[in-house]
């Protein structure tokens, strides 16, 4: 989740470094997919890598990769409105992190994964890999880290140096996707804790559905594989005003949930 703590000059989440299976992606070519995934659960929606594959794969967002003209569509498919950035710096990156946005760019992966100056110098300078910015550590203005949420190492919040990122974003030209709305405040954990501000309640919709609608009925369901295909694009159409009810095989499939019985009856 985003903080900004003026006390401790972290725009964003501190650093954890350490590996997480939950963080790494199942195929070569996910990372956006694999980011977009992170982030819709810190909204609270909770869909698996698999099923956002299969819907970029629909929908022309996925081909050996993601183009960064189609970074974010998987949010915005399920209700996160996003903006995109080319030629961003990192002051409009510590800008949307001080606001509670979530964060991707485009970067070099050789550049970040390889040490050796020799390596980041003379390896080809191409960007390959998407990946979430976390945080930004201006604690030492001499010495300033960027935290990384890196589903291709599975890396969870690890500090790089501020030249080494930049050298490595800077082969996107400097691209940048953030969320326009802070995580709901409901999902912050550091509601407890003095010294952080975060935004609330910035999300009041998810596509035509209220946000309270959507996390007390719909944001629970644990998505897996075995629910039909027709039920998540149903859904996601319903989600982004394309539909206004649902095929008979999806009400079928919600009469079995309870939790649904809101959502159907707006069907």
């Amino acid at each position: 989740m985003a903080i900004y703590s003026p006390a401790t000059t972290i725009h964003g989440d501190g650093p954890v470094n350490i590996l997480s299976d939950d963080v790494r992606q199942l195929y070569d070519d996910t990372c956006a997919i694999k980011s977009q995934q992170l982030i819709l659960q810190d909204f609270g929606i909770n869909i698996s890598e698999d099923q956002l594959r299969h819907e970029a794969l629909v929908n022309g967002w996925y081909n050996n990769g993601t183009s960064p003209a189609d970074v974010g569509k998987l949010l915005e498919l399920h209700g996160v409105g996003v903006s995109q950035y080319d030629n961003a710096n990192i002051f409009n990156l510590v800008n949307e992190l001080a606001q509670g946005h979530k964060v991707i760019v485009g970067v070099d992966a050789g550049e970040l994964w390889e040490n050796s100056l020799w390596d980041r110098l003379f390896e080809d300078s191409q960007a390959d890999h998407a990946l979430i910015v976390s945080g930004v550590d201006t604690s030492d203005p001499n010495n300033v880290k960027v935290i990384l949420t890196d589903p291709g190492t599975g890396d969870l919040l690890k500090e790089y140096p501020m030249d080494q990122f930049v050298d490595a974003w800077q082969d996107s030209n400097c691209f940048m996707m953030t969320t326009n709305d802070a995580v709901p405040d409901i999902f912050n954990p550091f509601n407890d804790f003095p010294g952080f501000d975060m935004p609330i309640n910035n999300l009041p919709m998810i596509g035509q559905m209220p946000y309270d609608m959507f996390y007390n009925d719909l944001a629970f369901l644990n998505y897996t594989n075995d629910i039909p295909y027709c039920v998540y694009d149903d859904f996601s159409a319903y989600v982004g005003g394309d539909i206004q009810m649902f095929s008979p095989e999806s009400i079928g499939f919600f009469d079995e949930f309870s939790c649904w019985n809101g959502f159907e009856m707006m069907g």
